[in-house]
């Protein structure tokens, strides 16, 4: 029986982040969610992803969540080793249909506001623009591409709005578990 979402989280210093740390354990709590840290994978497993064990557990799963602060215009590097390493020829792709028809979301924290992310903003590109390679690799791969959940300006977040934040997670969450 599949699961239904898998959230693969990749931060490198999650415990020392209000905001992921916060998603992770709102995460944690929704039922039909399973939370993987690749941090820590690949750092019980001398650098590199257990390729047949995170492609056996990615085949359990109908969602695929990937969760990771936004830095310098890109996933961390966890992730992208991660995709690299997991999303093999064959499996993933060029033959491959492991993925296709799975949903994938992107969960994304900026340090930014959203208004940053724009032609008029400080980073002049918006973040739609800036996710083309995760989309593409969506597109190569068969994922079905989700609206990101992204929270934007993570550094002047109250209490109270994180609270709001992590339920409006965990709904999105119970909607990729229908």
């Amino acid at each position: 029986m599949a699961h239904n979402v898998l959230v693969l989280v990749s931060h490198p210093t999650l415990e020392n982040s209000r905001i992921n740390d916060a998603l992770v354990e709102a995460a944690s709590k929704v039922n039909n969610v399973t939370v993987r840290h690749l941090d820590e994978i690949l750092s019980n497993n001398g650098g590199h992803f257990p390729v047949a064990e995170e492609q056996s557990v990615i085949a359990e799963h109908q969602s695929i969540v990937l969760q990771f602060p936004w830095y310098w215009y890109a996933a961390p590097a966890t992730l992208k080793l991660y995709l690299d390493e997991i999303l093999t020829r064959g499996w993933a792709y060029a033959g491959g249909t492991a993925l296709e028809g799975k949903k994938l979301l992107c969960a994304i924290s900026t340090g930014g506001p959203a208004e940053a992310y724009g032609p008029d903003g400080n980073n002049k590109y918006t973040m739609d623009t800036l996710l083309s390679p995760l989309k593409a690799t969506a597109n190569m791969t068969r994922l079905v591409w989700q609206e990101p959940f992204i929270v934007h300006g993570v550094r002047h977040i109250s209490d109270e709005q994180l609270q709001e934040i992590c339920t409006e997670y965990q709904e999105v969450l119970l909607q990729l578990t229908d």
